[in-house]
Formats: C-alpha cells, structure tokens, sequence
C-alpha cells in the first residue's frame, strides 16, 4: 500500500486525470486519479432553463442538473442552482465563460469556477498538501491534521543546482557557453564539450533522485538558459527535470506561468515565469518570500494549512494563503465559492466617508533624543480585532441583528452581527493560536530558538495581511466596512491605551497604530504592571517590546515635523533598532549602510543622554573616515552599488536620469529589463551628457574599470550622516563643512551649533 507524505498534486489535462506524488525516506509513489469538477449557475428559474437548454447539446459538458445550495455567506438559506460538470478539467474555465458572456457578465452568478484545482482535488479526499497518507487504491487514509503544531517533517532529499559559463561575467547573456553545472556545492561537472556538460549533469540528477531542486534565480535565469543552452547544443530531448515521465505531462522548458509586472502598495513590482516540476518541487530560493522568511520549513507548514502545493506556495504570497484558508473554510461550512466579488460598498455621504476612511491612529513623535523610554506593543492588533469584534463581510451590517442590541463599531455606528461567528475569524482563529504558539516555543530553551522565530515571522505575514485583505478590492471576500471597522476599534484602543498610561504617570512620545512609546515622569508602576493595566482596559494583550537606555525621533525629511517612523535607539539588553533610515533601505549602497552602522555603534555605547552628547564627536569621525576613504580611492566600488527598481522600459523616460543611464547601457547589451525588476549601478560621473560615462553597470565592473564620482558619494555621505544627526543640528551644510575644512577634536559640542 503506498503511504507518504503528499509532495505534489497538479492535473494531466490530456488523460483527464489529477495526479498525486507521495514520497517516504527516498521512495515515491505516482497516483492518478479520474476527476471532474462542477461549476455552479444562479439566476432567475427562466434564465436557468434557457441557459440548460444549449448547455445540454455542447459536446464539452459531461452532465447539467438541478440542484440546491447555500450561496449567501452566513446564511443556511439553499438556493436552486444549475451544476454543469464538464467533459474534461480543461474545458471549465472555458464553459463557465461562455456562460457568462451568455448573461453579459451580470445576469448570471457563477460558482465554484476559478478555485485551485490540486487544492480543490485534495479538499474533496478530505487530505492536504504535505499531509502523511495511504492510499488503498480508490481513497487516501489520512493520519494527519492539518493544524496539528507537532508532526514529522517528510525525509525530502535536496539537490542544490548551479550553472557557470565560460564568460566570467555576471550579466549571463543566452549565447555564453556552459562551462560546469555544479551539484550540491560539491559536485562539478564538465566534459569536453557543452552537451556532454549538460547531459552529464542530467545523469546525476536523475540518479540523485531530488525530491526538491534549490535554485538561485532558478525562474529568472537558470531554468531557461539551461533549456536555451540544451536546444542550441541539440540536446533539448534529452532534459526533463520532471519526475513524471509520461508523454502528457508538460514540458519544463514551458513556464507554468508567464513574467508578469504589477502594481502593489504604491509600487511596481516584477514576478518571474514559474518554471514548475512534476512530482518534485522546484524552489527558486532568490525569489521566494516566504523561504526568505522561513526557509523550508515555514513554506512546509503553511503549505500544509492552506492546502497549497509546496513549490507552488513558495512562489506565492501571504496574502494568497490566507485567501485559500478562508475558500477552504468556507468549503468546509457548505457553501459555494463566488466567481467574481458580489458584496457591493454601502452607500455614503460625503461626511460618512470623511468619518470612515481614517485609517489607524498616528502621533507625531517628540523629534529628539530621549533617555530611559518603554515601548508598548499590542500583540497581533488588527487580527485580535477581527477575531475579538467577529469583523467579517456576512456579519457587518447584518440583517438579523439590525434592530438589536448588537455592538456597534466606534464613530462609524455600523452594527456587527451577534447571532453567528464570522468567516474571517473563524479563519483567524488557529492562525494566532498558531503564532502565539511558535512565539512561545521561540523563548523556551527547550526548542529550537532560531526554527520557531523563523515560524512565528512566516506567520506574522500572514496575519498582517488579512487585514489588508478586508478592503482589498479584488479579495473574494473583502468589504470596505471590515476594513474601516478594524482601524476604528484600533483608534479606539489606541486612545484608551494612552489614557492609561497617563493615569499611571507616564509621558507618551509616540504613538503609531499598534505602538506606543512612552517615558516615566514619577510614581512607581513599572513598564510591566502598565501593560497589564493597558490589557486589562481595553482587552486586547499589550505587551513590553524593550526599554530603552536612549532612542532618537527624527524629523521628516520634508516637513520638519515627527516622522511617523523614523527612529533609532538602544534596548536595556544592548540591542540596536533601526527604522525608516537608509540603513534599512535596499536601494542604498552599502557604504552609506556601513557609516550609519558604525556611527550608531559608537553612539551605541551611551548608558544615557549626557553620554551619548559626549560621544557626538566620535560618531561624526566616523563620517570623516568614510569621506577620507573616498577621497583617497580606498573604497570597493561594489559597496558603491545603487539598487534601483525599474518603472517603465527605458523609451519612457523622459528624463536623463542615472536610472536612464544605466537601462540605455543594458539596452547596449541587449538587455531589457522589465517593470519592477532591479538594476544595479555605480555613478562614475554624474554630470557628463554620455550615458556610457555616468553610471557604471555593477555587473560589468570586472569589464570595464571604473572609479566613483567622489563628490556625488561625499554628498550622499553628508545625507545619509544627516538622517542621524538632524535632531541635534547637523544639516548637510554644517556635515559638509566639516568634512570641506576639517574636523577639530578640540570641537565643543554647544560652542560648534552656536
């Protein structure tokens, strides 16, 4: 009887069949299995009965009938439907648009279309992704649950894949030879010639037998200059990294998914083609969120309670698993899965918007330093909220408590459902369970400190996200009153919280949406005993994040005033944090991250605010020594590197910026690089009119030599010493001036700024 862990799961659209992959200590098992999925059509009885009527005649429907169903979440009202089971798994999608376009896309109300189809198999076996089981021939016995926090990670045999070319340079262009494909870090491969590389190294790989391949830019460039370089060597035949060998199953060399950009929180962003395998998993460990979070384990375990595949749920985000777990949910409570989001926004004055549309609470910060301050945190806010408040789409503004005593959401007066609990925190719940779990496990010396940190984080994206999918507007089961409802309840806590702590003779500093920053003026409460009265108040659990020996609030940079989170300082326990400077920025060069680490080391060493004035001077002779280093060409041009996100093709800029620069030298090379995707550059002459002269290309430094344009790093030096230094005067005026006429170590630090 084969038994395992499930590995992969995708459809085999030819044989019209699902396919399973199970392996255990080395050994798998291929199963495939007949499955035909149903679609769901609502509409008035005569529209249902003119759509029956040419469905039954096409040759891609299997079978139509009646049947009834809950269709409305939160209510057990069945409703009559028409269920049209196609021929083949193909041809769904197909169908359900064609009756849609029927209905001009708004008569007709369709369900259960676009659901997953490797989740949507394995949910109707009643199993799930990475789950141990048997299969008896006709079921899979299932010795797992899902949610279980202590259960056997499967044996997976790993294979680390790298690839060299005979041109030493990092921009890998397709016509560059392959000069050794390296295995594991300690087997390379080379023959004589380029095939015989690439064919040996499929004979490794096939006796190897991975159960997963890492790959560094595995999607973006190793799979398809290896499939490249194999059809140019007229070895394409010959490579097929799937473990299932049957003639219907899909190429590699065909991306399971195109290169797409797209625009997200206000930026663009790039997603390379998914080069997926059959029956093992591929993970592209360069361009994996959540493996950069969690490594595999974390994607084990989401995938396991979002039932997504292992190497599918590495490409994918936070927010597609919460959205699966709340389809599965669903599911699971009888109902049918919409299309296409039919919760429309209740209608508001202008005033309501005004009063609804106010997002979480923010204080100024008090810009400066300031010595022995506590910083509050509540734990998992938003979602405790959602859970607590039971903020769902079916029970905002239901109607069965409409004219009940039901809770009221502050300032906004919508009323919240108090006859049943909600999807979304029936969602949640296990959710936080699990991540005050991993949490928990974290600080106990009797696990593995680094595995359950690593966890907790996985999961913290996923809770973070769940709010922003209330007000999503293309979430399946997003509504804008969730979403304002959430951040209202979070003012309020926020408010009660700051009460609070003024009662108990505290100074608040800052406040930011979760957070509270705060200082002792007297009395005798500690900072532990007032988070305990902040829970107590407002029932949410506030917890002591650190104490701070000093913490610095800086300015923004275009207003002057607070920045909502800009800050550095010192815990108790000699712990640095940094936030919303460059030292946290990707796009800095390494150098400027450098100096701002070295100045806030020194300054690190204060115990209080008399000691970290004395040790001003110190800090900006850290700036001097960066700027000497550059003056006098002591500096690695690759810490000099700029990483740029890229908005547009290179025709769309208008403006001759370094950007332009640098995409006009790439477009010499035959690159282009698409929407969201990165560039990498040194400014070697800022002002010359050539684009060839302005930037140098990061990759092609070993190419052509190039030395940094030192007033343009001085200047940024002077910028980035700046960020650090505001609050206690230094513009980049007076930083320039030092580093233009000298430092003096006699310099005082009152009699400089006066």
């Amino acid at each position: 009887m084969p038994t395992g862990n499930i590995l992969d799961v995708y459809p085999d659209y030819q044989k019209n069949v699902m396919v399973t992959w199970l392996v255990q200590n080395g050994k798998t098992w291929r199963i495939q299995e007949p499955y035909t999925p149903c679609f769901y059509i609502y509409s008035s009885a005569t529209n249902l009965h003119q759509i029956a009527r040419p469905l039954q005649n096409l040759p891609q429907v299997k079978k139509i009938e009646y049947n009834t169903a809950k269709l409305v979440l939160g209510s057990e009202k069945n409703y009559t439907v028409l269920q049209v089971t196609p021929k083949t798994l193909a041809s769904l999608q197909k169908l359900a648009g064609m009756v849609d376009a029927w209905g001009s896309f708004q008569k007709h109300q369709l369900f259960n279309v676009d659901l997953r189809l490797s989740t949507r198999y394995l949910h109707s076996k009643d199993v799930f992704c990475n789950a141990w089981v048997h299969w008896d021939g006709k079921h899979f016995i299932c010795h797992d649950e899902p949610w279980a926090l202590d259960y056997d990670l499967p044996k997976l045999r790993i294979l680390h894949l790298d690839i060299h070319t005979k041109h030493n340079r990092k921009i890998r262009c397709f016509n560059d030879p392959i000069h050794l494909i390296k295995i594991n870090n300690t087997l390379f491969i080379q023959e004589e010639n380029e095939a015989d590389t690439i064919l040996s190294a499929m004979r490794h790989i096939y006796q190897i037998n991975p159960d997963v391949i890492y790959a560094v830019n595995g999607d973006s460039i190793l799979f398809p200059f290896l499939y490249h370089r194999a059809k140019t060597c007229g070895v394409a035949q010959a490579i097929h990294l799937n473990r299932d060998k049957t003639h219907t199953t899909k190429p590699t060399n065909v991306p399971a998914k195109e290169a797409t950009s797209y625009f997200s929180y206000g930026r663009i962003v790039y997603r390379p083609a998914f080069y997926t395998l059959k029956g093992r998993a591929h993970i592209d460990v360069s361009n994996s969120f959540l493996y950069g979070e969690s490594g595999l384990h974390g994607i084990i375990d989401i995938a396991r309670c979002a039932n997504i595949p292992l190497q599918l749920m590495s490409r994918l985000g936070p927010g597609t698993a919460i959205s699966q777990m709340q389809v599965n949910k669903a599911r699971d409570l009888g109902y049918l899965i919409p299309w296409k989001k039919n919760i429309p926004e209740t209608w508001k004055t202008a005033e309501d918007l005004l009063r609804a549309d106010r997002g979480g609470l923010i204080l100024d910060p008090l810009v400066g330093l300031h010595e022995d301050v506590v910083e509050l945190d509540y734990a998992s806010l938003y979602p405790l909220i959602i859970y607590r408040y039971n903020i769902s789409p079916e029970t905002m503004l239901c109607r069965c408590c409409k004219d009940t005593s039901a809770m009221k959401v502050p300032q906004l007066g919508y009323h919240i459902c108090n006859q049943q609990i909600g999807l979304i925190p029936l969602v949640l719940k296990p959710v936080l369970y699990r991540r005050f779990c991993y949490k928990a496990r974290a600080k106990n010396k009797r696990y593995d400190s680094k595995l359950y940190t690593a966890l907790q984080q996985a999961w913290k994206w996923i809770l973070l996200v769940c709010f922003g999918y209330t007000g999503y507007r293309n979430a399946r089961y997003g509504r804008i009153e969730c979403y304002e409802s959430i951040t209202a309840f979070s003012r309020q806590k926020l408010i009660a919280a700051m009460h609070v702590v003024e009662q108990a003779h505290y100074q608040v500093l800052h406040g930011i949406i979760d957070s509270l920053w705060v200082k002792k003026k007297n009395g005798d409460i500690t900072p532990f005993k007032l988070s305990r009265m902040i829970s107590a108040k407002t029932g949410l659990r506030m917890d002591v994040e650190g104490r701070y020996k000093w913490i610095v609030f800086l300015p923004s940079k275009q207003t002057g005033v607070g920045a909502l989170n800009r800050y550095y300082g010192v815990f108790e326990n000699g712990q640095i944090k940094v936030r919303g400077v460059e030292l946290r920025q990707r796009n800095t060069p390494q150098l400027l991250k450098n100096m701002q680490q070295d100045m806030i080391k020194v300054l690190s060493e204060a115990e209080n605010a008399d000691e970290f004035h004395t040790l001003l001077p110190e800090a900006i002779n850290v700036l001097v020594r960066y700027a000497q280093d550059i003056r006098c060409g002591d500096v690695n041009p690759f810490d000099c590197v700029f990483t740029t996100s890229v908005s547009r093709d290179v025709t769309g800029y208008k403006v001759d910026t370094l950007v332009k620069a640098a995409l006009l030298q790439l477009r010499d090379q035959n690159m282009y690089l698409q929407p969201g995707q990165s560039v990498r550059y040194i400014v070697t002459d800022e002002h010359t009119k050539k684009y060839t002269k302005r930037v140098a290309i990061a990759e092609l430094l070993h190419e052509t030599p190039a030395d940094i344009d030192q007033t343009f790093y001085l200047r940024q030096l002077t910028q980035a010493g700046e960020s650090l230094l505001t609050p206690f005067g230094f513009t980049k005026e007076k930083l320039t001036a030092i580093l233009t006429n000298g430092w003096q170590r006699e310099w005082k630090y009152g009699s400089f700024l006066s």
